[in-house]
Parts: C-alpha cells; sequence; structure tokens
C-alpha cells in the first residue's frame, strides 16, 4: 500500500479541486437597476430585470478607451452651404467710349466729362500743364487708352496709344 498511497492521494487532490473549481465558473448578468441604472452581477437577474444574458448573447466588447460620440452629433452635421452667385452689372465709369476719338483739343472739362464720364486714372501735374485724365480699354474703344491734358480747364492735348 506504500506505492499505491501517494497515487491515491494524488488522485483525491485532483479530484477536490476539479469539484472546488466548477461552482466557481459563475455567469454574468446584466440586470436593470434601482431607477433605471445598469448593473452587472454574476447572479441570476431578479424576475423581468434581466437586459441581456452575456452567457448566450455575449457582448462585443472594447477595452480601448476613447471619447464617446453623442448620439445627436450624426444627425446635426452641418450641411454644406451653397456657394453664392453674385450677379453684377460692371458699369463702366467711363461713358460711351466710343465717343473717345471725338475729343478735341479746345474742349472744357465739363464736355469731355459729359461725353466720356469719370476718367480712370486722374494725375495732377507739377509742371505747367495741369491735369492728366487717363481712360483705359473698354468695350467701343478696345485695345486703347486715351489721355486728355487739361490746362486752364481746357483740353490742350488728346493722346490714344493702342495697346498690342
Amino acid at each position: 500500500m506504500s506505492h499505491d498511497s501517494p497515487l491515491v492521494t494524488l488522485r483525491c487532490v485532483c479530484a477536490f479541486a476539479l469539484l472546488v473549481a466548477l461552482p466557481a465558473q459563475a455567469g454574468v448578468y446584466k440586470c436593470a437597476g434601482d431607477k433605471g441604472a445598469v448593473v452587472y452581477q454574476d447572479s441570476a437577474c431578479a424576475e423581468g430585470r434581466e437586459l441581456r444574458n452575456l452567457e448566450t448573447d455575449p457582448a462585443t466588447l472594447s477595452v480601448v478607451p476613447g471619447t464617446p460620440i453623442p448620439r445627436f452629433a450624426a444627425t446635426l452635421a452641418p450641411e454644406p452651404k451653397p456657394a453664392k452667385v453674385r450677379a453684377t452689372t460692371v458699369q463702366s465709369r467711363a461713358g460711351d467710349a466710343s465717343e473717345r476719338r471725338f475729343i478735341r483739343t479746345g474742349m472744357t472739362e465739363a464736355e469731355v466729362l459729359h461725353r466720356l464720364g469719370r476718367p480712370d486714372v486722374q494725375l495732377n501735374s507739377r509742371r505747367k500743364e495741369g491735369r492728366q485724365w487717363s481712360y483705359l480699354p473698354a468695350p467701343g474703344d478696345a485695345q486703347t487708352v486715351t489721355t486728355v491734358t487739361f490746362a486752364g480747364g481746357t483740353v490742350i492735348r488728346v493722346e490714344r496709344k493702342i495697346l498690342r
């Protein structure tokens, strides 16, 4: 019996360990607690309080910490604003550009303003010559810059340069 005694003792210890370990395996239950709180417990939930049986329906859990996204954030995403299209009409500061070729020496500033409108560029000279008004290319007088020089309120020179 001395031979069999250590073997029998080993078998008894293993059997006892198995019997003790079996009841230790308990399920996890998801239950409704007081005031709607969720409670996880190792014993069965009270009648009507079970939210999920994790043994038959295991949860897919993530152990990676993260920032929760509010449920309403996806529905309140801002819609892209449509591009604004502005319809404007470009008003030429000059009157009728086709009248530029009829400007002659001796005309007054008022006559030039009446025919051509306000100049695109206006310079005041420090020399004997007074003002210079320049009219840039426009429909009706394309590719031409017209410069009118005044002295004493009358036209003394008209220059027309064709740009190419």
